[in-house]
């Protein structure tokens, strides 16, 4: 499978664009000449301590994908590869609406590497279910254990419309765990639409490529649910302790600005921002991450302190991964480029055999 650069370039743009704005926004709205105080007051050790929880988050990310590919049912891939493609999701993930296109990078990536492309579907698949019912589980939790909170924050309809939302994600999730050749109907249906465009005999082919990989991936769904019980339960762990690093990254970032806030008053509004931005129609949840965060961290966050916050915690979480992941991912598509063109000229240079009759 490929990526299409013309479409990750116009993305990127556009995410450069809205967080750019929705910076300059609040930096014209928010800032004060007490911010640039703030900035240079910034306690160095925590900066490290961030830079720090960043490279763990990286790693986190690729260790979930990587527990699955132990030669026991999937051949092996590095760990470093593994984190390439995690570090190529945030990327495309953060140039797509929505960040629709990230877990095709991390196919990409994955197939690359070695792994097929059904398997590396279907621990996706598995990974995307943990995060979500990661989500699921805390912002419940936090609906029945501080319902003042939500309340007071204005937004207790958005999160009942959220959690609604991934219930239903994760209901179709485990319908396609139950019925994976559900995606083969489906496959199949876009297939005969497109049927339009293509030619058929190029849509049947399709459609053939797509039914066979459906069936391995409901081959290896079947072995990782009947076999590899706990790859499954350390993938949901790895997940958890993925997503309190990230919210420790906010907490660092605090402290860093000589505040000393609860520990669990930065994980609970974390929780509560990054369940609100995981469907964002945004690239990357630009614009919407920064007002999200200006909007819950100023429980804990003096007013004029807030931009300085929301440049580091942007920096940290999504900044970092998505340049280190537009390097991997722009570096193996001009790769992938140049073999195709090798391949293609060589084919060129073959000798042509002449009839003699």
């Amino acid at each position: 499978m490929t990526l299409e650069k013309k479409h990750i370039l116009r993305g990127l743009k556009l995410f450069i664009l809205l967080t750019l704005g929705s910076l300059a926004i609040i930096f014209i709205t928010k800032a004060t000449p007490e911010s640039l105080k703030a900035i240079i007051e910034f306690k160095k050790g925590y900066l490290f301590l961030a830079f720090l929880l960043s490279g763990m988050d990286f790693l986190l990310g690729g260790l979930r994908i990587y527990v699955f590919f132990t030669k026991k049912i999937l051949k092996k891939v590095s760990l470093w590869n593994c984190c390439r493609a995690n570090l190529a999701n945030m990327f495309v993930a953060a140039v797509t609406p929505t960040q629709t296109g990230g877990g095709p990078a991390q196919l990409y990536i994955l197939n690359r590497s070695g792994a097929p492309l059904s398997g590396a579907m279907s621990v996706s698949i598995i990974n995307f279910f943990s995060s979500l019912f990661f989500f699921l589980i805390s912002v419940l939790f936090i609906s029945v254990a501080l319902p003042k909170v939500i309340i007071d924050l204005k937004i207790d309809h958005i999160v009942r419309y959220g959690i609604v939302i991934i219930g239903l994600v994760l209901v179709s999730l485990v319908f396609l765990i139950i019925k994976p050749e559900s995606l083969n109907w489906l496959f199949r249906k876009l297939t005969k639409f497109s049927g339009y465009i293509w030619k058929r005999n190029k849509g049947n082919q399709i459609s053939h490529k797509i039914t066979e990989q459906v069936t391995q991936f409901k081959d290896y769904l079947h072995l990782f649910l009947t076999k590899e019980k706990p790859t499954l339960f350390l993938s949901f762990l790895i997940t958890v302790i993925l997503y309190f690093n990230k919210y420790l990254i906010a907490y660092v970032i605090v402290r860093g600005l000589n505040l000393s806030p609860n520990l669990w008053d930065v994980f609970y509004l974390q929780t509560l921002q990054f369940f609100l931005l995981y469907f964002s129609p945004t690239p990357g949840s630009s614009g919407a991450a920064e007002v999200s965060s200006i909007f819950l961290m100023s429980k804990l966050v003096p007013f004029y302190q807030l931009p300085v916050f929301v440049v580091l915690w942007r920096f940290f979480v999504t900044f970092m991964g998505v340049a280190f992941g537009g390097w991997i991912t722009v570096k193996d598509l001009n790769k992938f480029f140049k073999e195709k063109q090798m391949q293609i000229e060589n084919l060129s240079q073959e000798p042509q055999l002449v009839s003699l009759d």
